[in-house]
């Protein structure tokens, strides 16, 4: 700027110099006062002119100047505002992330991870609906509106393919895509897709890359909780399935019990125990080998399973042995029940392999809750009790328990 002062005066005072030598000449050669003192007053004017044109240009490029400085500064706010409000926006998504993190944690069930996620992202993405599935050997579906605002989860038919939501009937890709005002999410574990989310909006405005690259981040973490429930839930089942037979053992069946118990206390209905008992099993082992029997207790398991109703529980108890509770079975249903049973068993051969059937037949002894026990213990007892009577009475038969069976039942020996 210094510079700039230092030109301009160096300039002015030639400028003055010329001026002056070019008024002294006009009045030495025409010694006309007046022509001189008009000479000397123009060039006074055009040097007043061309200052004040010098200092307009002057200001006109620091206007300039400042216009361009001014630009810049408001571009430099602007993205520093766009900057502002990502990271804010980036803070909340990943308290939003870590508070779902939690949460799946702290499930146990898929249902729950479907529940945090439908009870947390539609309000805090804007969206007007929100479905996800669940793909297992049977559907989960849950669905979240902005109308009702509730939560729901329901289980469908794979098979039934007018069950299913349209948007799902489509090509499924590993990719998230929108699709009109939609956002279809895919969750992925291990190459398969074992889950898909679809989040609507009522507005016109997509979804932008900041909020994929959230759902992505919630996708990952999804099929992260899902596999965990999933191996939650196989070391329970695994825990309370008794490997020969895959129906549940004996420490499944007193959980059960006692649950049972308690529902028939609190409820007043009947609860019945049978025991069963395969008889001559112990020969069967000696003559065709333990390779034999353990086909023999599978296909009995199988035949039981199948001919019981849906709210009755079926355990291996212990060797050869099973109990089943039936819920709300009084002693003349309960017996008719057994005698079923008893029959599935004894009226077809079983088939080992193709050279060998075997004739199987089973003992039952049966006891209800209250009539014949008041707590767990003396029910498992009373059955147990009942089926050392059908035992002693020939075998292949039912008996249903009598307070003169405790007198000695206890000493005697199955076969």
């Amino acid at each position: 700027m210094r510079i700039g002062i230092r030109v301009f005066i160096i300039w002015f005072i030639l400028w003055l110099g010329v001026g002056s030598v070019s008024v002294w000449f006009i009045f030495i050669n025409t010694q006309d006062w007046r022509l001189t003192l008009f000479s000397a007053v123009a060039f006074i004017a055009i040097t007043l002119m061309a200052g004040t044109l010098a200092l307009l240009v002057q200001r006109i490029i620091a206007m300039h100047y400042q216009q361009k400085r001014l630009e810049k500064l408001r571009a430099e706010w602007t993205a520093a505002q766009s900057s502002l409000k990502q990271l804010v926006s980036q803070h909340s998504k990943l308290e939003k992330l870590v508070q779902l993190l939690h949460q799946f944690i702290l499930s146990t069930k898929q249902q729950d991870v479907l529940r945090s996620l439908l009870h947390e992202l539609p309000k805090f993405l804007g969206l007007s609906s929100m479905e996800i599935v669940v793909f297992n050997a049977r559907i989960t579906y849950g669905v979240w509106d902005q109308g009702s605002e509730q939560i729901t989860l329901m289980e469908l038919d794979s098979r039934d393919k007018t069950s299913l939501p349209q948007w799902l009937l489509g090509q499924m890709t590993r990719e998230i895509r929108q699709v009109q005002d939609s956002l279809i999410i895919p969750i992925v574990s291990d190459s398969d897709i074992i889950a898909v989310m679809k989040l609507s909006r009522n507005s016109k405005f997509s979804f932008n890359d900041d909020e994929i690259r959230f759902m992505e981040a919630i996708a990952n973490q999804t099929a992260l909780a899902l596999e965990r429930i999933k191996l939650i839930s196989f070391l329970e089942n695994l825990s309370v399935t008794d490997a020969l037979t895959g129906i549940a053992n004996r420490r499944h069946f007193e959980w059960r019990l006692s649950e049972e118990i308690e529902r028939a206390r609190r409820y007043l209905y009947p609860l019945s125990a049978l025991m069963l008992d395969l008889d001559n099993f112990k020969r069967i082992n000696d003559t065709y080998g333990h390779i034999v029997g353990d086909v023999v207790l599978k296909q009995v398991a199988q035949r039981l399973r199948d001919a019981l109703r849906r709210t009755d529980f079926l355990a291996r108890y212990g060797g050869e042995e099973f109990v089943i509770l039936a819920p709300q079975t009084p002693s003349d249903k309960v017996f008719i029940l057994a005698e079923r049973l008893r029959r599935v068993i004894s009226e077809s051969p079983i088939k080992v392999d193709e050279n060998l059937s075997l004739q199987i037949t089973i003992s039952i002894g049966v006891a209800v809750f209250p009539d014949h026990a008041q707590n767990e213990s003396e029910l498992v007892k009373a059955a147990d009790v009942a089926l050392y009577k059908a035992k002693q009475s020939g075998k292949n038969r039912v008996c249903m328990f009598e307070p003169e069976l405790v007198k000695g039942g206890e000493k005697n020996v199955r076969a």
